[in-house]
């Protein structure tokens, strides 16, 4: 049985889940971007199962690797329990060659065992699954969201947090909510302030102010490194960093391909095999368009969004205060965007724009209900909504709304919408 373990690590809002399917007889695949965590999840794992036998391999070494390969079976039954079931733990299963087919073959013999594999590139991953249906079940760990942040610096303002944050999912499920009298603001906005500068890598998050970019100017090169040179095989990785960094200055816009494709030199084939290269490993998201009326509504073009701030701001070197940048209201934009995606119940967004230039920035489709939510990082002094989302509420009538803003608490009605405005820091 699973074991409670008192070791000191910031607790993932995906651990729970993980722990729910250990004594379950699928395989675990947990993907996620390099340095997100997984292999300290695992060795958390590994310490819950304390009194199990357990054998964590990290096939990121070559010797392992290569004693794998030889014979997975062999690997496998000289390392079994006779008397009790033997969980394996596979980091980095990704560059093990016909992982899926060795997989399911250890899968449908030894029913003794329990396999747990990562993998930093969902594309890899996805390929080991398709050998595996029926037998997997899929996580992903992504950098520190705003509230695993909170909790590794600060647990009472972490508590805070949770109690408001309970506000908002209050509101998404119709509820009738008691607005939060604001506590610690300033505190909150300042480490929301490096949140968004540095974003919520493990090893950048919990460092000091003065080591937190070069570790992420490390992250970029072990990334291309090891994920789109070797594991990928993207010949030109000049031209992939090149179109990384041209990405990253188009944050929270509508992509243009022909425009990317002039911009970087790149033809349009590899411009949509560098996008799709940068959403698999975990880099960006590509946002597609809401739409119901196929004549006024785009419904097209995505926008483009990176699932870590800090490695983003890292591509362009800019780590510059958040009020001097004239990328401000993309990056809290893109914050938002990060942390709902990290969330499994909150995932489902897109965005919605008309030909005419009426925009709203997210629509959430939480429990089958759209949601429209404006992002406003700017003071209130009452209620306000802009044309947009007004339009919005009288073309779709939906129940309820949501204002993000920079510290503002408030509640309106738009016809019959319930509208909540929140700050931002409690998403």
């Amino acid at each position: 049985m699973v074991q409670n373990s008192k070791t000191n690590f910031i607790k993932r809002e995906v651990y729970p889940r993980l722990l729910d399917w250990l004594e379950e007889p699928e395989i675990l695949a947990l993907a996620g971007p390099r340095q997100s965590g997984k292999t300290t999840l695992l060795l958390k794992l590994k310490q819950e199962l304390k009194g199990q036998k357990v054998i964590y391999v990290n096939f990121e070494d070559t010797a392992q690797l290569a004693a794998f390969t030889r014979s997975p079976r062999d690997f496998i039954s000289l390392q079994l329990s006779k008397t009790k079931k033997t969980y394996f733990l596979f980091d980095e299963f990704q560059y093990v060659e016909n992982a899926g087919k060795s997989l399911k073959l250890l899968y449908d013999e030894i029913p003794q065992a329990k396999f747990i594999i990562t993998g930093s590139s969902s594309l890899k991953i996805r390929q080991i699954a398709s050998y595996l249906v029926g037998r997997v079940i899929f996580f992903n760990l992504y950098p520190l969201s705003f509230a695993e942040f909170l909790r590794s610096q600060d647990i009472k303002l972490f508590s805070l947090w949770e109690k408001f944050n309970q506000s908002l999912k209050d509101h998404l499920l119709g509820k009738k909510i008691t607005l939060p009298s604001l506590l610690f603001e300033e505190k909150l906005k300042y480490l929301l302030e490096e949140y968004l500068i540095y974003g919520g890598y493990p090893a950048v998050a919990t460092s000091k102010i003065g080591k937190k970019q070069p570790r992420l100017t490390s992250l970029i090169e072990t990334y291309i490194e090891k994920d789109i040179v070797k594991l990928l095989r993207v010949g030109n990785f000049l031209e992939f960093r090149n179109f990384a960094s041209v990405i990253s200055s188009q944050t929270a816009n509508l992509l243009s391909y022909s425009s990317l494709s002039r911009d970087t030199r790149l033809s349009f084939r590899e411009v949509k095999k560098f996008l799709a290269i940068l959403e698999k490993t975990f880099v960006i998201r590509l946002l597609k368009p809401y739409f119901s009326n196929r004549i006024s509504e785009i419904r097209k073009s995505p926008k483009v969004y990176f699932l870590d701030l800090g490695l983003r701001n890292a591509l362009i070197n800019d780590f510059r205060e958040v009020d001097l940048r004239q990328d401000k209201g993309a990056l809290v934009e893109n914050f938002v965007l990060s942390n709902f995606t990290y969330r499994l119940e909150t995932e489902k967004l897109n965005f919605w724009r008309t030909k005419q230039g009426a925009e709203v920035d997210f629509i959430l489709n939480f429990q089958n209900e759209i949601v429209p939510i404006e992002v406003k990082y700017s003071k209130f002094t009452q209620p306000k909504l802009t044309r947009s989302t007004v339009g919005f509420i009288k073309n779709y009538h939906p129940q309820k709304a949501i204002v993000l803003t920079k510290d503002y608490v408030g509640l309106t009605k738009v016809q019959k919408t319930n509208v909540l405005f929140f700050p931002i820091y409690f998403v």
